[in-house]
């Protein structure tokens, strides 16, 4: 069985949607009715998509934990599970000013995998022409406060009679958070805004347009909504605990349309599939509330260690130094106030500017001594540990939603019904100390669409140290290396991906070289 292509830093998407949006101009009629009982053809628009995340799609260390991932919020990929993630400093970051990056792809191999957990593959069931998942990710951090910002773009072609009707999903979250309480207690607050577009992209691809066909051609419409979203971690400083704990409220799209693509006179909004037939198109998509509770113990190391900048541990020698430059801004004062002669001036100037110059010399290398000191005191910590994750996510009910593979085959399968509950597991160690970590771990995917059933999924990872590289001066000179892989596997499912990464603490006792 194939797999779908993973990156480190894959989608953690909200699972699979689709989703454009007819319904309702200003002063047209309604769409022609509600959508018919499962088993029926879909033939009006009066319907959304149900966005939800089914599998884990995060990083090898999120998808190998089995998505236990909401009480140890660190890294881009926990924005998408805890709003209070861009605040959350890892033992290793020290710098007053700090940033993490992501991007992730997935493309996922759905001829061959069910999914959507619909159930048993049908041979006759129709699928995208192409799919794409993508998920760039910013966290910028400043002392206690962090922004972050992800964004998920999915896109899903679907073939028409004369081409394709594109159709794209990008959720954009922006979250704002801040460490209290000495970094024992982090909380966030963001929104999450849903943009749904489709564009009928008649003669593209394989077929051949006209100068004619490409005027003609219907640019599409957008819809868009917006939630919010909240997040809290508790992390008392040196116990090995934490409860992590999220709430997102739901989204519903609403439509703005162009003169380019509207509704008909019954108010759906349709194309010409193959064969003739009509496809009616969503009138938008839903995102169902959520909340996310977790909880994580870790046994050996340290778990929370107190958080300290560098500024903090060279508090002393810096405040000498900084008392030290105030000494000489005063003293090259007085003796400008008191010469006149503007070469006289110049000389003081110039005297005054080199010993401040030794002054800024010195604070660099207070705090490259700090650096050193942290290293040291990283590399004496014991290897062992054994960190237990869980984590429950529930998520609420959609009206009107009907599954990805119901709108692709334009025959009404109902999802997102019911509320529903996905318990996950996860366990880390250091197998090896400082050579190898190992972690598993397990989740249910619930069965959002009628008549799907939850299935349990099995997860597996590791990293392996490699060697220290600065990638030309990009990265620190002891920077360290790791390869991390991970497998997800599940009844017709499964998905692997490798990566590269950092390996902490970076440093054994007895290699440190301070310069």
């Amino acid at each position: 069985m194939k797999a779908p292509c993973r990156s480190e830093y894959p989608v953690r998407c909200l699972a699979l949607l689709a989703g454009l949006c007819g319904a309702l101009v200003t002063g047209e009629a309604l769409a022609s009715g509600p959508i018919g009982p499962n088993g029926t053809p879909i033939t009006t628009s009066n319907f959304s998509i149900d966005v939800f995340t089914g599998p884990v799609l995060g990083s090898s260390r999120t998808t190998g934990l089995g998505g236990a991932y909401s009480a140890i919020a660190e890294g881009v990929d926990g924005d998408l599970v805890n709003p209070a993630t861009p605040a959350v400093r890892p033992f290793y970051s020290i710098d007053y000013f700090d940033y993490w990056l992501g991007f992730g792809l997935t493309l996922p191999a759905l001829s061959e995998l069910d999914f959507f957990n619909t159930g048993e593959r049908d041979p006759n069931k129709k699928l995208p022409s192409s799919f794409l998942f993508l998920s760039p990710a910013i966290n910028l951090q400043w002392g206690s406060f962090g922004v972050g910002v992800s964004v998920e773009l999915q896109r899903y072609a679907i073939p028409t009679a004369t081409g394709e009707v594109a159709t794209s999903i990008t959720t954009t979250h922006l979250q704002f958070a801040n460490n209290l309480f000495d970094g024992q207690l982090v909380a966030g607050l963001g929104s999450r805004t849903v943009t749904l577009g489709v564009e009928d992209q008649s003669c593209s691809g394989t077929f051949k347009c006209s100068a004619s066909d490409l005027a003609r051609r219907r640019s599409g419409f957008a819809s868009t909504g917006t939630g919010v979203e909240a997040g809290l971690l508790f992390k008392p400083n040196d116990e090995p605990f934490r409860i992590g704990a999220s709430l997102r409220s739901s989204v519903d799209t609403s439509p703005k349309y162009t003169d380019d693509f509207l509704p008909n006179s019954d108010g759906d909004l349709t194309v010409v599939g193959p064969g003739g037939n009509t496809l009616y198109l969503p009138r938008g998509a839903s995102l169902p509330w959520d909340v996310n509770l977790g909880f994580a113990f870790q046994f050996g190391r340290v778990f929370n260690p107190r958080w300290r900048v560098l500024d903090s541990v060279a508090e002393k020698g810096l405040l000498k130094l900084r008392l030290a430059a105030i000494e000489l801004e005063e003293q090259k004062a007085v003796e400008l106030a008191n010469e006149q002669d503007p070469q006289a001036r110049r000389i003081i100037a110039a005297r005054y500017d080199q010993a401040l110059g030794k002054n800024a010399e010195l604070v660099q290398k207070e705090l490259r001594k700090a650096y050193w000191e942290k290293q040291t005191d990283f590399a004496k910590w014991d290897r062992f540990y054994v960190l237990l994750t869980t984590s429950l996510l529930v998520s609420g009910s959609v009206t009107s939603g009907v599954g990805v593979e119901s709108y692709f085959n334009q025959v009404v399968v109902r999802s997102g019904t019911r509320v529903t509950y996905s318990p996950h597991l996860g366990i880390e160690t250091e197998a090896i100390p400082d050579i190898l970590k190992l972690r598993t771990g397990s989740y249910v995917e619930p069965g959002r669409s009628d008549g799907s059933s939850a299935r349990a999924h099995a997860t597996f990872g590791g990293d392996l140290k490699l060697a220290r590289f600065d990638v030309f001066g990009l990265w620190p000179k002891d920077y360290m290396w790791a390869l991390s892989g991970f497998a997800d596997v599940a009844p017709r499912y499964a998905t692997f991906g490798v990566s590269i990464i950092g390996w902490y603490p970076r440093h054994r006792p007895g290699d440190i070289q301070a310069d």
